[in-house]
């Protein structure tokens, strides 16, 4: 792996945590809950 990749691996690696913790976790806004794509659903726990 070239190091000119290294940063972008490391981005999209952050980019797939922050979905997998957003697919876990619920809003605590009342008003306020986006609608989540499909793909994002394969990525919960349970």
């Amino acid at each position: 792996m070239k190091l000119t990749k290294l940063p972008w691996k490391a981005l999209s690696m952050m980019a797939g945590l922050f979905a997998f913790i957003g697919a876990n976790t619920r809003c605590w806004w009342i008003a306020h809950q986006p609608e989540v794509p499909e793909e994002l659903h394969k990525l919960r726990k349970f």
